[in-house]
């Protein structure tokens, strides 16, 4: 009897070990497939991690809107700020409150900054990970690329964002670099 408790809780854990990342994978390609996509104006730098490998950590120049009426914000807090598109089609966020939106599309953010009626945030994805040979190059071009916007696509559902692709101009990194050794 013993012996077959032993057995069925190994099973179980077996399950669970396997069911996590599964899950894991399953939750941010669903956003890939299924988010909405949003094109976010940027300024990256490349920095290194011995960990993670190569990546351009991202820097966006929209990163502040109103704050919505009857709500308190303080530093630190997290909040929801509601997306919406511009006539060129950019990403900003165009209300920050403390309750989740009903409708419409939203990241969860957090408050770095307030003045007045704008509330200033951190939006909860800054790096894009490449190929470890081509992150120093995407740097290079982004500093040699001057007069051309640089973007990236972020798929968002749910209040998650997920980087997609990154652009300079209307040519994704790697089309760019390939163009432009």
């Amino acid at each position: 009897m013993r012996e077959k408790l032993k057995f069925n809780l190994f099973v179980v854990v077996a399950v669970l070990q396997l069911f996590v990342p599964l899950y894991m994978m399953w939750h941010w390609e669903n956003i890939l497939t299924a988010g909405q996509q949003y094109y976010w104006r940027t300024a990256p730098v490349d920095p290194y991690d011995a960990l993670r490998g190569r990546y351009v950590r991202l820097s966006f120049k929209e990163m502040k809107g109103k704050v919505a009426p009857e709500t308190h914000l303080q530093y630190g807090q997290t909040a929801y700020a509601s997306i919406a598109a511009d006539e060129n089609g950019y990403a900003y966020i165009s209300l920050v409150s403390a309750a989740q939106p009903e409708t419409g599309q939203y990241l969860k953010v957090k408050v770095i900054y307030l003045k007045g009626d704008t509330a200033s945030v951190q939006l909860p994805f800054n790096r894009f990970y490449m190929r470890e040979d081509l992150a120093s190059s995407a740097e290079q071009a982004y500093t040699r690329a001057a007069g051309k916007e640089g973007a990236v696509a972020v798929r968002v559902k749910d209040g998650l964002g997920v980087v997609e692709e990154l652009y300079i101009g209307d040519k994704t990194i790697t089309e760019y670099l390939r163009e432009n050794k």
